[in-house]
């Protein structure tokens, strides 16, 4: 079975879908705050370039300069899982932990 929407978002007579990208609200379900120090200390350690770091996780060097410099920034949990996978690290390793 299909199920159209219709032109005010409704899916006939189910309500319709409503997803959080976080613009509204505390919460922030995509998001996560890094550690950018500690991100820059590990891709160090594995002896990466910000430019093979970023090739390795399929994100751009613009985001992992961006990451690297700031000390708490934000990003999506997509890209936390790519950056640990490329360092063959935990994601909760590279997380701010809340104070």
């Amino acid at each position: 079975m299909t199920t159209t929407a219709a032109a005010d978002g409704s899916t006939g007579g189910q309500q319709p879908l409503q997803l959080s990208a976080g613009s509204a609200g505390p919460s922030r379900p995509w998001t996560t705050v890094l550690d950018g120090e500690l991100l820059r200390q590990l891709r160090r350690q594995h002896g990466l370039s910000q430019e093979k770091l970023a090739d390795r996780a399929g994100i751009s060097l613009t985001t992992v300069a961006r990451l690297e410099r700031q000390p708490s920034p934000s990003c999506r949990c997509r890209t936390l899982a790519r950056l640990a996978a490329a360092l063959g690290e935990h994601p909760a390793t590279i997380t701010r932990v809340p104070a």
